[in-house]
């Protein structure tokens, strides 16, 4: 039975009148209760409205129903949020959601989107805290624009079909982003700092990366991005960088790695067992320790920038005259024993990896870029810039003194 700290407003009796597509207007105050939502209606809190989950049950239920939409409302308690369970139809929006052991638990519904909440966990070990939003066996789902940190997974992802998760933080959690048995998923915008992992994607087929932020992803388990069983993976335009792997791929297929900016990663790629017909092209490598290591399989490094390139460029057309060979024996060793890292930059280390590329390596299990860039692409850019301003700044010269020659001969 809900209760209510206030004797003349009750949640649960205002919901349970509510005729359906009304918008119940809940007042500021404190409600203690776990409610119950089960027909087409809105909730809608002001300013210091807060729902408190009491016991073990949800602050909220939301179930066997479509179109709802709760928004502006402060939720806590000891277990979950908010869950919604066969909903076709429902909007979470500007909520607030605190010392909790898990945000939101979607599960078989759709038509679902999460916009503009904040998610603050419990203090502890990643095992003892929940997600922060969840979502299970559903399908075209929308997870944007939320702040999420000290939970498990940030967002968490399985079975789901056709999902967007965009413009989201993730911090201070175990994995920003965690895919399980997905299909046709989009990660667009996304920033995921100073978790275990930032991306972590498992039994997943079809699935775009574009233009996220990972970065600060350094426990010797972490990564920006592992990838293990994934067919048809594009990871595009993202800023990868002070990870101790950048990505990693395990066991996976038809990933194309292009356009990327890996900066200061211990290792920028990684691939173990990954297919032939895996790419990692006209990406940015600055600052790496190491550009990318593999199993003997290996995959195809193309048209990239590497700043530790030591080859030239007689024919002028941009590309260097040598391959660029990115393998290293060292970092052989570190696939078969990762414990290896922590040598990673020792002087020993540096000069076997400098040797490795002056020795012109081009068997077929190595990792060689047969035409490497000698300029990352925004420095080009740049230099176009820079030329047309000249060219501009030559012409404004030449006009000015012609119109004073002019000037002196009339």
């Amino acid at each position: 039975m809900s209760q209510t700290v206030y004797a003349d407003f009750d949640v649960q009796e205002a919901i349970n009148v509510a005729k359906p597509g009304e918008v119940v207007h809940i007042p500021a105050g404190r409600y203690q209760g776990n409610f119950i939502v089960s027909k087409p209606i809105t909730l809608q809190g002001e300013e210091g409205t807060e729902l408190v989950g009491v016991r073990d049950n949800a602050a909220l239920r939301i179930e066997n129903t479509a179109n709802v939409t709760v928004e502006n409302i402060t939720l806590s308690g000891k277990n979950k949020a908010i869950v919604a369970s066969t909903v076709d139809g429902l909007e979470l929006r500007k909520l607030q959601i605190k010392d909790v052991h898990t945000g939101v638990h979607i599960q078989r519904s759709k038509n679902v989107r999460i916009h503009e909440i904040n998610v603050t966990g419990t203090e502890g070990h990643y095992s003892k805290r929940g997600n922060g939003v969840a979502v299970f066996k559903s399908e075209d789902i929308t997870v944007e624009g939320n702040t999420i940190k000290q939970v498990q997974d940030g967002i968490y992802v399985e079975e789901v079909k056709h999902i967007v998760v965009q413009h989201n933080k993730v911090a201070s959690s175990r994995y920003g982003t965690h895919f399980m048995y997905t299909s046709d998923a989009e990660a667009l915008f996304n920033t995921y700092v100073h978790n275990v992992t930032g991306l972590m994607i498992m039994m997943t087929t079809d699935i775009l990366l574009k233009n996220n932020t990972i970065a600060n992803h350094v426990d010797f388990n972490g990564y920006g991005m592992l990838l293990y069983d994934v067919q048809q993976a594009e990871i595009k335009h993202n800023t990868i960088k002070n990870n101790r792997t950048g990505i990693a791929m395990q066991k996976s297929s038809t990933i194309q790695i292009e356009t990327n900016d890996f900066q200061m990663n211990q290792t920028a790629i990684e691939g173990t067992k990954a297919s032939d017909d895996t790419m990692a092209s006209n990406n940015n490598f600055t600052g790496n320790i190491l550009t990318a290591r593999s199993d003997q399989q290996g995959f195809q490094l193309i048209n990239n920038y590497y700043d530790d390139y030591s080859g030239i460029d007689l024919k002028g057309n941009g590309i260097g005259d040598i391959p660029y060979v990115a393998m290293s024996s060292f970092g052989q060793w570190m696939v078969r024993q990762p414990v290896y890292q922590y040598f990673v930059a020792s002087p020993s280390v540096l000069l076997l990896t400098s040797l490795d590329q002056q020795i012109n390596k081009t068997e077929k299990n190595m990792l060689v870029d047969h035409t490497p860039k000698l300029a990352m692409k925004h420095v080009q850019e740049k230099n176009k810039m820079n030329v047309l301003q000249m060219l501009l700044g030559l012409f404004l010269a030449l006009s000015s003194l012609w119109l004073w020659k002019r000037g002196m001969t009339e």
